[in-house]
Protein backbone atom coordinates (compact mmCIF):
# COMPACT_ATOMS: atom_id res chain seq x y z
CA UNK A 1 0.00 0.00 0.00
CA UNK A 2 1.46 3.33 -0.81
CA UNK A 3 -0.27 6.23 0.61
CA UNK A 4 1.02 9.64 -0.50
CA UNK A 5 0.10 13.43 0.57
CA UNK A 6 1.65 16.35 -1.43
CA UNK A 7 1.84 19.77 0.25
CA UNK A 8 1.67 22.72 -2.50
CA UNK A 9 3.32 25.88 -1.87
CA UNK A 10 4.25 29.30 -4.12
CA UNK A 11 8.04 29.22 -3.72
CA UNK A 12 10.97 27.06 -3.80
CA UNK A 13 11.84 24.54 -1.39
CA UNK A 14 15.59 23.07 -0.66
CA UNK A 15 15.87 19.40 -1.69
CA UNK A 16 15.88 17.16 1.48
CA UNK A 17 15.39 13.51 1.41
CA UNK A 18 14.54 12.11 5.28
CA UNK A 19 13.51 8.05 4.91
CA UNK A 20 13.04 5.71 7.58
CA UNK A 21 13.13 1.75 6.92
CA UNK A 22 11.04 -0.36 9.33
CA UNK A 23 11.43 -3.76 8.08
CA UNK A 24 9.10 -4.22 4.83
CA UNK A 25 7.76 -0.53 6.09
CA UNK A 26 9.01 2.73 4.88
CA UNK A 27 8.58 6.19 5.68
CA UNK A 28 10.20 8.46 2.68
CA UNK A 29 9.92 12.42 3.39
CA UNK A 30 10.98 14.74 0.64
CA UNK A 31 11.44 18.48 0.09
CA UNK A 32 12.07 19.17 -3.76
CA UNK A 33 14.30 21.91 -4.73
CA UNK A 34 13.28 23.75 -7.41
CA UNK A 35 10.02 22.16 -7.76
CA UNK A 36 7.14 24.01 -6.14
CA UNK A 37 5.83 21.07 -4.19
CA UNK A 38 6.59 19.04 -1.08
CA UNK A 39 5.54 15.27 -0.67
CA UNK A 40 5.34 13.04 2.63
CA UNK A 41 5.08 9.10 1.14
CA UNK A 42 4.07 6.38 3.47
CA UNK A 43 5.25 2.72 2.09
CA UNK A 44 2.84 0.78 4.39
CA UNK A 45 3.95 -3.18 4.88
CA UNK A 46 2.12 -5.78 2.65
CA UNK A 47 1.60 -8.95 5.13
CA UNK A 48 -0.34 -12.02 3.82
CA UNK A 49 -1.05 -15.66 5.47
CA UNK A 50 2.60 -16.37 3.53
CA UNK A 51 4.57 -13.29 4.85
CA UNK A 52 3.97 -12.69 8.67
CA UNK A 53 5.80 -9.44 9.82
CA UNK A 54 7.54 -10.48 13.28
CA UNK A 55 6.15 -9.25 16.07
CA UNK A 56 8.89 -6.75 16.66
CA UNK A 57 8.46 -4.97 13.29
CA UNK A 58 4.83 -4.81 13.83
CA UNK A 59 5.52 -3.31 17.90
CA UNK A 60 7.79 -0.72 16.28
CA UNK A 61 5.43 -0.09 13.52
CA UNK A 62 2.33 0.79 15.89
CA UNK A 63 4.53 2.60 18.72
CA UNK A 64 7.03 4.57 16.95
CA UNK A 65 7.02 4.89 13.14
CA UNK A 66 3.06 5.63 13.17
CA UNK A 67 3.57 8.54 15.90
CA UNK A 68 6.89 9.49 13.89
CA UNK A 69 5.05 9.61 11.14
CA UNK A 70 2.30 12.47 12.27
CA UNK A 71 5.13 14.44 13.58
CA UNK A 72 7.11 14.39 10.38
CA UNK A 73 3.92 15.31 8.12
CA UNK A 74 3.69 17.92 10.40
CA UNK A 75 7.39 19.24 10.58
CA UNK A 76 7.14 18.63 7.01
CA UNK A 77 4.65 20.60 6.61
CA UNK A 78 5.76 23.20 8.46
CA UNK A 79 9.34 23.37 6.87
CA UNK A 80 7.47 23.03 3.32
CA UNK A 81 5.63 26.42 3.82
CA UNK A 82 8.43 28.09 5.92
CA UNK A 83 10.56 27.23 3.14
CA UNK A 84 8.82 29.66 0.83
CA UNK A 85 10.76 33.10 -0.45
CA UNK A 86 10.47 35.16 2.27
CA UNK A 87 12.60 38.28 4.31
CA UNK A 88 13.10 37.08 7.83
CA UNK A 89 12.60 40.13 9.90
CA UNK A 90 14.42 40.11 13.50
CA UNK A 91 14.63 43.07 15.89
CA UNK A 92 17.66 44.40 17.96
CA UNK A 93 15.81 46.89 20.05
CA UNK A 94 17.34 46.76 23.23
CA UNK A 95 20.50 47.07 24.69
CA UNK A 96 23.10 44.39 23.71
CA UNK A 97 23.38 41.60 26.10
CA UNK A 98 24.36 38.25 26.17
CA UNK A 99 20.87 37.00 26.20
CA UNK A 100 19.58 39.20 23.22
CA UNK A 101 22.41 37.88 21.44
CA UNK A 102 21.39 34.21 21.51
CA UNK A 103 18.35 34.67 20.56
CA UNK A 104 19.42 36.77 17.70
CA UNK A 105 21.62 34.22 16.67
CA UNK A 106 19.16 31.60 16.96
CA UNK A 107 16.79 33.64 14.31
CA UNK A 108 19.78 33.59 11.86
CA UNK A 109 20.22 29.58 12.11
CA UNK A 110 16.06 29.41 11.77
CA UNK A 111 16.08 31.69 8.74
CA UNK A 112 19.04 29.68 7.46
CA UNK A 113 16.94 26.22 8.36
CA UNK A 114 13.58 27.91 6.59
CA UNK A 115 15.27 29.08 3.23
CA UNK A 116 14.92 32.90 4.02
CA UNK A 117 16.52 34.22 1.14
CA UNK A 118 17.63 37.75 3.21
CA UNK A 119 17.62 38.79 6.80
CA UNK A 120 16.72 42.23 7.91
CA UNK A 121 17.59 43.01 11.47
CA UNK A 122 15.65 46.13 12.62
CA UNK A 123 17.94 47.90 14.74
CA UNK A 124 17.08 50.24 17.72
CA UNK A 125 19.61 50.36 20.52
CA UNK A 126 22.02 52.38 23.07
CA UNK A 127 25.02 50.22 22.77
CA UNK A 128 25.45 47.20 24.74
CA UNK A 129 28.41 44.61 26.41
CA UNK A 130 31.68 44.46 24.57
CA UNK A 131 31.91 40.37 24.55
CA UNK A 132 27.92 40.00 23.15
CA UNK A 133 28.31 42.56 20.58
CA UNK A 134 31.50 40.73 19.51
CA UNK A 135 29.54 37.32 19.14
CA UNK A 136 26.65 39.19 17.35
CA UNK A 137 29.26 40.22 14.42
CA UNK A 138 30.87 37.02 14.30
CA UNK A 139 27.10 35.42 13.54
CA UNK A 140 26.67 38.14 11.25
CA UNK A 141 30.17 37.76 9.01
CA UNK A 142 29.57 34.01 9.36
CA UNK A 143 25.86 33.79 8.33
CA UNK A 144 25.40 32.19 5.00
CA UNK A 145 22.05 34.12 4.39
CA UNK A 146 22.43 37.50 3.53
CA UNK A 147 21.74 40.06 6.84
CA UNK A 148 20.44 43.59 6.27
CA UNK A 149 21.14 46.07 8.78
CA UNK A 150 18.50 48.35 9.18
CA UNK A 151 18.06 51.27 11.89
CA UNK A 152 14.55 51.46 12.03
CA UNK A 153 11.94 53.62 12.73
CA UNK A 154 11.85 57.60 12.68
CA UNK A 155 14.04 58.61 15.96
CA UNK A 156 15.70 55.30 16.30
CA UNK A 157 19.28 54.97 16.79
CA UNK A 158 22.40 52.63 16.31
CA UNK A 159 24.65 53.69 19.17
CA UNK A 160 27.62 52.87 20.66
CA UNK A 161 27.69 48.58 20.37
CA UNK A 162 25.12 49.08 17.83
CA UNK A 163 27.66 50.60 15.38
CA UNK A 164 29.58 47.89 14.91
CA UNK A 165 26.61 45.50 14.55
CA UNK A 166 25.70 48.24 11.37
CA UNK A 167 28.93 48.03 10.34
CA UNK A 168 28.98 44.33 9.86
CA UNK A 169 25.84 43.41 8.17
CA UNK A 170 26.09 42.94 4.61
CA UNK A 171 24.01 46.20 3.88
CA UNK A 172 23.74 48.86 5.95
CA UNK A 173 20.44 51.01 5.68
CA UNK A 174 18.42 53.73 7.77
CA UNK A 175 15.60 55.35 7.78
CA UNK A 176 14.88 59.33 8.03
CA UNK A 177 15.32 61.06 10.79
CA UNK A 178 17.84 58.42 12.86
CA UNK A 179 21.10 58.36 13.85
CA UNK A 180 24.65 56.22 14.21
CA UNK A 181 27.86 56.53 15.71
CA UNK A 182 29.28 57.47 19.49
CA UNK A 183 31.47 53.98 19.19
CA UNK A 184 33.83 54.60 21.92
CA UNK A 185 34.32 51.86 24.52
CA UNK A 186 32.71 52.77 27.95
CA UNK A 187 34.33 51.33 31.12
CA UNK A 188 31.83 50.14 34.05
CA UNK A 189 33.32 49.16 37.52
CA UNK A 190 34.61 50.18 40.36
CA UNK A 191 37.77 52.38 41.03
CA UNK A 192 39.81 54.20 38.66
CA UNK A 193 40.39 52.71 34.78
CA UNK A 194 44.18 52.28 34.28
CA UNK A 195 44.74 54.85 31.31
CA UNK A 196 47.24 52.28 29.04
CA UNK A 197 43.80 50.10 29.59
CA UNK A 198 41.42 51.99 27.73
CA UNK A 199 43.95 52.91 25.01
CA UNK A 200 44.45 49.33 24.78
CA UNK A 201 40.39 48.75 24.57
CA UNK A 202 40.14 52.04 21.92
CA UNK A 203 42.69 51.10 19.40
CA UNK A 204 41.52 47.47 19.65
CA UNK A 205 37.76 48.56 19.14
CA UNK A 206 38.93 51.32 16.32
CA UNK A 207 40.92 48.62 14.68
CA UNK A 208 37.90 46.17 14.88
CA UNK A 209 35.76 49.24 13.38
CA UNK A 210 38.17 49.56 10.43
CA UNK A 211 38.16 46.72 9.60
CA UNK A 212 34.43 45.89 9.30
CA UNK A 213 34.50 49.09 7.10
CA UNK A 214 37.15 47.84 4.83
CA UNK A 215 35.24 44.60 4.64
CA UNK A 216 31.97 45.99 3.61
CA UNK A 217 34.19 48.98 1.43
CA UNK A 218 32.57 51.86 3.71
CA UNK A 219 34.01 54.51 5.25
CA UNK A 220 36.52 53.46 7.05
CA UNK A 221 38.23 57.09 8.18
CA UNK A 222 34.90 58.30 10.01
CA UNK A 223 33.94 54.92 11.46
CA UNK A 224 36.89 54.88 12.93
CA UNK A 225 36.51 57.80 14.47
CA UNK A 226 33.08 57.70 15.72
CA UNK A 227 35.45 55.23 18.00
CA UNK A 228 37.99 57.57 19.25
CA UNK A 229 36.12 60.77 19.04
CA UNK A 230 32.70 59.57 19.88
CA UNK A 231 31.64 61.37 16.89
CA UNK A 232 27.71 60.56 16.18
CA UNK A 233 25.66 61.30 12.36
CA UNK A 234 22.38 61.21 11.39
CA UNK A 235 21.04 58.69 8.52
CA UNK A 236 21.54 61.61 5.42
CA UNK A 237 25.06 62.76 6.52
CA UNK A 238 25.86 58.37 7.28
CA UNK A 239 24.29 58.31 3.57
CA UNK A 240 26.23 61.40 2.28
CA UNK A 241 29.80 60.35 4.06
CA UNK A 242 29.58 56.34 2.70
CA UNK A 243 28.99 55.04 5.99
CA UNK A 244 25.69 53.08 5.33
CA UNK A 245 24.22 52.05 1.60
CA UNK A 246 20.90 53.65 1.83
CA UNK A 247 18.11 55.44 3.28
CA UNK A 248 14.96 53.63 2.90
CA UNK A 249 11.91 55.56 4.09
CA UNK A 250 9.99 51.73 5.29
CA UNK A 251 10.39 48.38 4.96
CA UNK A 252 8.65 48.31 1.62
CA UNK A 253 10.95 50.75 0.26
CA UNK A 254 13.94 48.72 1.93
CA UNK A 255 13.02 45.93 -0.25
CA UNK A 256 12.92 47.60 -2.94
CA UNK A 257 16.31 49.33 -3.19
CA UNK A 258 17.86 46.16 -2.34
CA UNK A 259 16.33 44.58 -6.16
CA UNK A 260 19.25 44.13 -7.95
CA UNK A 261 21.89 45.06 -5.03
CA UNK A 262 25.31 42.95 -5.01
CA UNK A 263 26.64 41.82 -2.34
CA UNK A 264 29.61 39.81 -0.74
CA UNK A 265 29.12 36.31 0.63
CA UNK A 266 32.89 35.05 1.03
CA UNK A 267 34.57 34.98 -1.52
CA UNK A 268 31.43 35.31 -4.15
CA UNK A 269 29.47 38.30 -5.65
CA UNK A 270 24.99 37.43 -4.65
CA UNK A 271 22.22 39.40 -6.59
CA UNK A 272 19.82 39.82 -4.26
CA UNK A 273 16.27 39.38 -5.47
CA UNK A 274 13.66 41.34 -3.40
CA UNK A 275 10.70 41.46 -5.67
CA UNK A 276 8.60 38.88 -4.49
CA UNK A 277 9.36 38.36 -1.06
CA UNK A 278 7.52 37.25 1.51
CA UNK A 279 8.28 39.16 4.94
CA UNK A 280 8.23 36.88 7.73
CA UNK A 281 8.49 37.79 11.38
CA UNK A 282 10.53 35.25 13.57
CA UNK A 283 8.59 33.35 16.16
CA UNK A 284 10.27 31.82 19.43
CA UNK A 285 9.04 28.71 18.16
CA UNK A 286 11.15 29.12 15.01
CA UNK A 287 14.05 30.39 16.84
CA UNK A 288 14.63 27.41 18.84
CA UNK A 289 17.44 25.72 17.92
CA UNK A 290 17.99 22.05 16.18
CA UNK A 291 20.02 20.29 19.84
CA UNK A 292 16.78 21.69 21.39
CA UNK A 293 14.33 20.03 18.89
CA UNK A 294 15.91 16.69 18.90
CA UNK A 295 16.21 16.82 23.07
CA UNK A 296 12.18 17.53 22.86
CA UNK A 297 11.47 14.84 20.82
CA UNK A 298 13.96 12.46 22.63
CA UNK A 299 11.71 13.13 25.93
CA UNK A 300 8.84 12.79 24.33
CA UNK A 301 9.43 9.48 22.76
CA UNK A 302 10.72 8.47 26.27
CA UNK A 303 7.15 9.45 28.05
CA UNK A 304 5.30 7.32 24.61
CA UNK A 305 7.39 4.99 26.42
CA UNK A 306 6.34 5.17 30.14
CA UNK A 307 2.70 4.90 28.14
CA UNK A 308 3.01 2.10 26.06
CA UNK A 309 5.57 0.26 27.65
CA UNK A 310 6.83 -1.48 25.03
CA UNK A 311 10.62 -0.89 25.66
CA UNK A 312 10.97 0.00 21.83
CA UNK A 313 10.27 3.79 21.61
CA UNK A 314 12.80 4.37 24.52
CA UNK A 315 15.73 3.54 22.46
CA UNK A 316 14.30 5.83 19.77
CA UNK A 317 14.35 8.62 22.43
CA UNK A 318 17.61 7.88 23.98
CA UNK A 319 18.90 7.49 19.96
CA UNK A 320 17.17 10.92 19.56
CA UNK A 321 19.15 12.25 23.17
CA UNK A 322 22.05 11.42 21.48
CA UNK A 323 21.23 13.26 18.13
CA UNK A 324 20.96 16.20 19.64
CA UNK A 325 24.24 15.69 21.77
CA UNK A 326 25.75 15.22 18.06
CA UNK A 327 24.07 18.64 16.56
CA UNK A 328 25.62 20.10 19.89
CA UNK A 329 29.31 19.10 19.26
CA UNK A 330 29.25 20.24 15.69
CA UNK A 331 26.48 17.88 13.35
CA UNK A 332 25.20 19.65 10.41
CA UNK A 333 21.88 19.91 11.40
CA UNK A 334 20.04 18.87 8.18
CA UNK A 335 20.39 15.81 5.66
CA UNK A 336 21.68 12.56 5.78
CA UNK A 337 24.48 13.02 8.84
CA UNK A 338 21.92 14.16 11.37
CA UNK A 339 19.60 11.43 10.14
CA UNK A 340 21.74 8.92 10.09
CA UNK A 341 22.93 9.50 13.49
CA UNK A 342 19.30 9.27 14.61
CA UNK A 343 18.68 6.18 13.16
CA UNK A 344 21.85 4.21 13.92
CA UNK A 345 22.17 4.54 17.23
CA UNK A 346 18.72 4.36 17.74
CA UNK A 347 18.47 0.93 16.12
CA UNK A 348 21.97 -0.03 17.48
CA UNK A 349 20.32 0.28 20.84
CA UNK A 350 17.13 -1.24 20.25
CA UNK A 351 18.77 -4.34 19.03
CA UNK A 352 22.02 -4.47 21.19
CA UNK A 353 19.77 -3.73 24.26
CA UNK A 354 16.97 -4.30 24.13
CA UNK A 355 17.17 -8.35 24.73
CA UNK A 356 19.37 -7.75 27.64
CA UNK A 357 17.61 -5.40 29.69
CA UNK A 358 14.29 -5.98 28.87
CA UNK A 359 13.50 -7.68 31.65
CA UNK A 360 14.15 -5.32 34.05
CA UNK A 361 11.31 -2.85 32.60
CA UNK A 362 9.05 -5.15 31.45
CA UNK A 363 9.53 -8.36 32.75
CA UNK A 364 9.71 -12.04 30.67
CA UNK A 365 6.78 -14.12 29.29
CA UNK A 366 3.71 -13.87 31.86
CA UNK A 367 2.18 -17.13 32.86
CA UNK A 368 -0.52 -17.99 35.57
CA UNK A 369 1.09 -17.82 38.72
CA UNK A 370 4.44 -15.98 37.78
CA UNK A 371 3.34 -12.06 38.23
CA UNK A 372 2.07 -9.80 40.32
CA UNK A 373 0.21 -8.89 36.93
CA UNK A 374 -2.08 -12.03 37.28
CA UNK A 375 -4.90 -10.49 38.50
CA UNK A 376 -4.95 -7.42 35.99
CA UNK A 377 -4.78 -9.74 32.73
CA UNK A 378 -4.76 -13.29 33.47
CA UNK A 379 -8.36 -14.99 33.35
CA UNK A 380 -9.61 -11.94 32.44
CA UNK A 381 -12.50 -11.46 30.18
CA UNK A 382 -12.12 -9.69 26.53
CA UNK A 383 -14.43 -8.92 23.30
CA UNK A 384 -13.50 -9.85 20.01
CA UNK A 385 -13.26 -7.47 17.63
CA UNK A 386 -11.28 -8.76 14.47
CA UNK A 387 -9.14 -11.02 13.29
CA UNK A 388 -8.90 -15.06 13.63
CA UNK A 389 -10.01 -15.98 9.99
CA UNK A 390 -8.56 -18.45 7.42
CA UNK A 391 -7.17 -14.71 5.83
CA UNK A 392 -5.39 -14.00 9.37
CA UNK A 393 -5.13 -16.73 11.13
CA UNK A 394 -3.98 -17.01 15.00
CA UNK A 395 -4.28 -13.37 15.39
CA UNK A 396 -6.51 -10.36 15.96
CA UNK A 397 -8.10 -7.66 17.56
CA UNK A 398 -9.52 -7.87 20.79
CA UNK A 399 -11.30 -5.08 23.11
CA UNK A 400 -10.03 -5.34 26.83
CA UNK A 401 -10.77 -2.29 29.43
CA UNK A 402 -11.98 -0.28 26.52
CA UNK A 403 -9.36 -0.52 24.43
CA UNK A 404 -7.91 -2.24 21.46
CA UNK A 405 -5.62 -4.85 21.73
CA UNK A 406 -2.83 -7.22 19.47
CA UNK A 407 -4.03 -10.92 20.28
CA UNK A 408 -3.26 -14.22 19.61
CA UNK A 409 -4.19 -17.21 19.80
CA UNK A 410 -2.98 -21.23 19.47
CA UNK A 411 -6.48 -21.40 17.73
CA UNK A 412 -6.26 -20.20 14.43
CA UNK A 413 -10.08 -18.66 13.76
CA UNK A 414 -12.40 -17.70 16.22
CA UNK A 415 -15.81 -16.61 15.74
CA UNK A 416 -17.07 -13.09 16.68
CA UNK A 417 -19.45 -14.71 19.19
CA UNK A 418 -16.92 -16.60 21.13
CA UNK A 419 -16.41 -15.85 24.66
CA UNK A 420 -12.30 -15.19 25.01
CA UNK A 421 -10.28 -14.92 27.93
CA UNK A 422 -6.29 -13.87 28.37
CA UNK A 423 -4.20 -17.06 29.53
CA UNK A 424 -0.68 -15.30 28.51
CA UNK A 425 0.38 -11.38 28.14
CA UNK A 426 3.92 -10.76 27.00
CA UNK A 427 5.43 -7.94 25.07
CA UNK A 428 2.07 -5.91 24.84
CA UNK A 429 -0.02 -8.73 22.86
CA UNK A 430 -2.63 -10.62 25.00
CA UNK A 431 -3.03 -14.67 24.23
CA UNK A 432 -6.47 -15.62 24.26
CA UNK A 433 -8.23 -18.63 24.22
CA UNK A 434 -12.00 -19.52 23.73
CA UNK A 435 -13.78 -20.51 26.38
CA UNK A 436 -15.85 -23.88 26.93
CA UNK A 437 -18.57 -25.06 28.95
CA UNK A 438 -18.84 -28.57 29.58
Amino acid sequence: MRLEVKLTTQQRVRPSWIIGFFGRGALGLQTLGGIRNARLVIVAPIVTKHNKEPELIKQITRNVLLPSALCAAFLLGFASFASASTVWLTDLNAEVTSGRVESLVADFAAAEQAGAELVVLRIDTPGGMLEPTRVLIQAILDSPVPIVGYVTPAGARASSAGTYILAATHVAAMAPATNVGSATPVFIGFGEIDEDAKLKATNDASAQMRALAQLRNRNADWLEQSVVAAKNITAEEALGLGVIDLIAVNQKDLLKQLQGRRVQMGEADLVLETTDLEAKEGTPFESVSWPTIWLLFGIALIVLELLLTSFISLFFGLGALITALALTLGLPASGWPVWSVFLGSSIVLLFGARARFKHYFVGDEFAEGDSELDAGFLGQRVQYVSGFTPEQPGEGLVQFRGSNWQARSEAAVISAEAQLEIVKFKSNTLWIKEITHG
